[in-house]
């Protein structure tokens, strides 16, 4: 059969080609579900439109007088989501990193990109604490997005970031047509005015390009800590109740209305403070409640329930997560896979954090101050695990054993130490060496 060939004027024109290559054609502008707000046409422009935040938490949930994402800053004060949080983003902006220059393939950076490399990684440390920087930005870990902004200030003709304010999640929109940042002011606190370039920072969490509010984590915790919180107050009043025995003051079965009143506030001085007085006509009984013990053991499961459910939706690995929870039980297989998996976590998150780093203040920074830039500088975390030099030093031996050689270059620079092969010792020959014993052997030489 002959392959089927296009025709010629099949195929768009040259120009008309470029612009549907160009352009986004699954756009959210054409999206039949509405996706945005303040569209007036089909060709629209930056500006006249805003992003729909589709995060039904925020859309429909408020406690109290909390709504949007001070909602989710009250979700992140509960003590338990706070560590789980807290420990996910240490973990990536407590890493170690460094800047390297960029090489353009070759071996060695040239003289001029490695002291691009360094002007960008002093820009970083006097910046003070840089991690704290890392893990503002970091916050992007429950809310789904983080911005900083950057205070530039100008240092010897030298345009530096001077700091980073990393800033609320409530003050800002998305635009609908760019996706640019848009900040929401006195005068526009809806759809938010527009912003300089290379002025905010905005990190993502995120696994789809269309939401630019990211993935909030809040949003999975958000119902767990809603009945993790209701359940407490209902473990408190059982503890309340059913912890402690209660008094029950009786009284004559005609007493009037100040009598019963009397009875009562009797019961009351004795279960809040301890004491009471009772007429000659009253008597004290304390009633227990059955099970007790029992039932606030359901109450505790419950809250083990909602923390080990939000375990699981910050770090993953159900089966895991699972075994080393409530009693503490788990098999150390079971740790080193679940060790595994959160490095795995950590790693795309680390480096998600450092392209966002990449292509924002270190990009912005060499633009400022260096013309005609062959390539940027990378940010970049050390992801490498640290080797276990006690297995690589018992592999040495049992090959040295064997019979085979090392370069002591590459042993040195394996174990950061100094390594240099022993001379060998004059073997002794009844209590003399062979050197003492030459003259007595007339041996010559080496013989």
């Amino acid at each position: 059969m002959a392959k089927k060939t296009a025709n010629p004027k099949e195929l768009p024109e040259y120009g008309e080609l470029i612009n549907i290559m160009q352009t986004e054609t699954a756009s959210i502008l054409t999206d039949y579900i509405q996706q945005s707000i303040g569209i007036p046409s089909q060709t629209p422009e930056p500006g006249q439109g805003i992003f729909i935040n589709w995060d039904r938490v925020l859309r429909f949930q408020t406690y109290q007088e909390l709504a949007w994402y001070d909602l989710y800053q009250e979700v992140e004060r509960d003590p338990y989501v706070a560590s789980i949080l807290d420990t996910a983003k240490l973990n990536v902006a407590g890493m170690p990193y460094d800047m390297f220059a960029y090489t353009g393939g070759a071996k060695k950076p040239t003289k001029r990109n490695q002291e691009i490399a360094d002007s960008s990684k002093r820009m970083l440390d006097g910046l003070g604490y840089f991690p704290q920087h890392l893990y503002n930005l970091m916050d992007a870990k429950g809310k789904g997005f983080s911005v900083s902004e950057i205070i530039w200030k100008i240092v010897n003709n030298e345009i530096l970031a001077g700091n980073l304010l990393n800033r609320p999640q409530r003050r800002f929109q998305f635009d609908a047509t760019d996706r640019s940042l848009r900040l929401r002011d006195i005068q526009s606190p809806y759809f938010g005015i527009a912003l300089p370039d290379k002025k905010f920072i905005v990190h993502r969490c995120s696994s789809t390009w269309e939401n630019p509010f990211g993935d909030a984590k809040d949003q999975s915790l958000y119902w767990m800590w809603l009945f993790k919180k209701t359940v407490i107050k209902f473990y408190m009043q059982h503890l309340q109740v059913g912890a402690s025995s209660v008094p029950i003051v009786k009284h004559p079965a005609g007493a009037n209305k100040e009598l019963k009143a009397e009875a009562l506030e009797i019961a009351k001085m004795i279960r809040n403070g301890a004491y009471g007085r009772v007429p000659d006509n009253f008597s004290v009984e304390y009633a227990e409640a059955n099970n007790a013990m029992q039932n606030a053991m359901v109450y505790d499961q419950f809250i083990r329930f909602c923390n080990e459910e939000m375990s699981k939706c910050v770090n993953g690995q159900s089966l895991t997560t699972e075994a080393a929870s409530a009693e503490g039980k788990g098999t150390q297989a079971l740790g080193n896979v679940h060790r595994n998996t959160q490095n795995q976590r950590d790693i795309f998150g680390a480096k998600g954090l450092a392209s966002t780093i990449n292509n924002t203040l270190i990009k912005w920074y060499v633009d400022f101050n260096f013309a005609n830039v062959e390539g940027y500088p990378e940010f970049t975390f050390d992801l490498q695990e640290k080797e276990d030099l006690k297995s690589e030093s018992e592999i040495v031996k049992t090959l040295s054993d064997a019979g085979f050689e090392f370069d002591e270059g590459e042993l040195s620079e394996k174990f950061k130490w100094s390594i240099k092969k022993k001379e060998a010792k004059p073997i002794p020959i009844i209590g003399k060496t062979v050197n003492e014993l030459k003259p007595e052997l007339n041996l010559q030489g080496d013989k």
